[in-house]
C-alpha cells in the first residue's frame, strides 16, 4: 500500500467507481476526466492533488472494446493512485484478447467480463499472476460452453471465491485438473526452467 493519505483513502474505499461505460470505445486510450459518466451513480469520484480521480473502481462496460491493450494508460491518467484499482468491470464488449498491461495492476481483485467473445481458455491463464483476485466473470463468453470450463477456470486461478457471481465451493477445489490446465501447467515449468538456464 502507497503512503495516501488517511481522509484520500477514505474517500477511495467510499468513493464512486470511474465509470467510463456507454462511451462507444473502441480502443482503451487516455481521456479526458470529463467524459466519466456521473447519472448512474450519481456523481464522480472525489479529485485528489493530481486532479485524478479517487476511486479503486473502474467502469469500461457497455463499450465496443475488443483488447484489455493500454490499460495502463486510462488508468494512469484518470485515477490518483493507479496501483490501488481493485475492481475492473469490461462486461459487455467485444473483447477476446488479456493484454499484459493488465497485469500491472496487482491489488485487482474483482474483475469482470462477461459478455464478451473469450474463445479460447488460454486467455484465463494469463491472470494467473493477479493473485489477489478474488472474484472473476465469464459467462456469456464462448469459453463458457465448454463442458470443462468452470474446473477450468478453478484450477487455473485457485485464488478465486466467486466464479460468475457463484461461490467457489470447497469441493470443486478438490476435482482433478483438466488435462487442457495439465498441460499448460507443463508448458509453464519447462518455460521457467529454459529462463533460468539461460541465466548467466
Amino acid at each position: 500500500m502507497t503512503n495516501i493519505p488517511k481522509e484520500q483513502l477514505r474517500k477511495m474505499e467510499l468513493g464512486r467507481p470511474a465509470d467510463f461505460s456507454f462511451k462507444k470505445l473502441t480502443k482503451i486510450q487516455a481521456i479526458g476526466l470529463e467524459n466519466a459518466r456521473y447519472t448512474r451513480v450519481g456523481g464522480v469520484p472525489d479529485k485528489g492533488p493530481e486532479k485524478r480521480f479517487l476511486t479503486k473502481s473502474l467502469w469500461l462496460n457497455n463499450n465496443k472494446l475488443k483488447s484489455t491493450k493500454n490499460l495502463n494508460l486510462l488508468v494512469d491518467a484518470a485515477i490518483e493512485y493507479p496501483a490501488e484499482l481493485g475492481w475492473i468491470d469490461f462486461s459487455f464488449n467485444f473483447i477476446s484478447h488479456i493484454d499484459e498491461s493488465l497485469l500491472k495492476f496487482p491489488n485487482l481483485r474483482i474483475l469482470y467480463f462477461h459478455g464478451n467473445c473469450f474463445n479460447d481458455l488460454n486467455e484465463v491463464f494469463k491472470l494467473r499472476p493477479l493473485k489477489g483476485l478474488r472474484s472473476v466473470t465469464f459467462h456469456g463468453n464462448p469459453i463458457a460452453n465448454h463442458p470443462r470450463y468452470r474446473s477450468y477456470v478453478v484450477s487455473v486461478l485457485p485464488q478465486i471465491v466467486n466464479l460468475d457471481f457463484t461461490p467457489v465451493v470447497k469441493t470443486e477445489k478438490l476435482f482433478a485438473v483438466p488435462p487442457e490446465v495439465v498441460k499448460k501447467f507443463q508448458e509453464e515449468k519447462l518455460k521457467r526452467q529454459s529462463t533460468s538456464q539461460k541465466l548467466p
